[in-house]
This record gives structure tokens, C-alpha cells and sequence, in this order.
């Protein structure tokens, strides 16, 4: 299931809230599908402190304009987070 984590986002709403994300997502990130629904598709909720200000910046130029970005970024699960 890990090979196919994804979600999908409503692009017509300010912060492109997710609308959908599926098991394998859930899987992945350790948060439930409810505390997805309706978060930034921008996965700003994942970002720690390790996550790089440039390319955070990028992320949100890159939904802001809607442009293609090639981007590595790093992201926390939930359990990385709150322990």
C-alpha cells in the first residue's frame, strides 16, 4: 500500500484543503483520515524543524502560482512529531 500514498486537494479553495487521501497515505503519514480532511494539501502540518525554509517556500510558490516543482522535501509523521 505504501507504494501508492496520496491525496487529493480542492485547487478552487485558499490553502488547497484535502478532499480525499487514501489508506496508503494514512499508512505513511500515521495521522488518521480525519486530521487530513480539510489540512493545507501542501502537507505544511507534516513540516518540522528540520524541514528547510527554502523549500517550504518553494512548495507554497509552487501552489500559490500553479507551477510544476520538482522538490525533495522532508516531512514528519505524526509520531515524530508529538513524541
Amino acid at each position: 500500500l505504501l507504494d501508492n500514498a496520496f491525496l487529493l486537494a480542492n485547487a478552487q479553495i485558499v490553502d488547497y484543503p484535502v478532499v480525499y487521501c487514501n489508506d496508503g497515505f494514512t499508512k505513511l503519514s500515521g495521522y488518521n483520515k480525519s486530521e487530513i480532511m480539510q489540512k493545507s494539501s501542501t502537507c505544511s502540518f507534516m513540516w518540522g524543524d528540520l524541514t528547510d525554509d527554502e523549500t517550504k517556500s518553494k512548495v507554497s510558490e509552487a501552489f500559490r502560482n500553479s507551477h510544476i516543482e520538482n522538490l525533495e522535501v522532508l516531512i514528519y509523521k505524526k509520531s515524530s512529531i508529538f513524541n
